[in-house]
């Protein structure tokens, strides 16, 4: 039975103050380790599809150059290759409305993009409005998904678009 003068005990307050620092030091290096469980994940997802992310599938080295992609670049022929739709989509604008796209993948696919007022949408290094957008602009979605399979956008890039003279 634990009395007063116990509790009243130097020793016991001394015992119960190591008692939580350690409580407090594992909790702490429980959640160290979940977040770092989640970097590593995120991480090695990444890396597995760096390539397709960034450059538009593996080393295609018949074209020369960096990569695959000619004298002009990584980027100098993109138009959206083996971009995964997970939070990322590539292709050419069909429809727009004050707050979505349908965007045309490479694969043919329709896909339905909401723009908000926190979407950034830019055009080379211009910052546009969705006024700006037209039909068959060349675009690069990054957003989340949602649960409707609607991608919620965050960043829309706009590409030189050679078929229709747009900038």
């Amino acid at each position: 039975m634990c009395t007063l003068e116990m509790i009243k005990s130097k020793k016991f307050k001394i015992a119960v103050l190591a008692v939580g620092v350690v409580l407090i030091s594992l909790v702490s290096f429980a959640g160290g380790v979940a977040v770092g469980f989640h970097k590593a994940r995120f991480s090695a997802k990444f890396g597995e599809n760096y390539e397709r992310n960034f450059v538009g599938g593996p080393f295609q080295g018949s074209q020369g150059g960096i990569m695959g992609r000619g004298q002009r670049g990584m980027m100098g022929d993109f138009r959206g290759q083996d971009f995964r739709n997970a939070h990322g989509l590539a292709g050419t604008i069909i429809s727009i409305t004050d707050s979505n796209l349908i965007i045309k993948d490479k694969d043919g696919k329709e896909n339905t993009i909401t723009v908000t007022d926190k979407t950034i949408i830019k055009r080379q290094r211009d910052d546009i409005k969705i006024s700006d957008l037209k039909q068959n602009d060349q675009v690069v979605v990054m957003g989340s998904p949602g649960d409707n399979g609607v991608i919620n956008a965050d960043l829309i890039r706009v590409f030189a678009n050679n078929n229709n003279g747009n900038n």
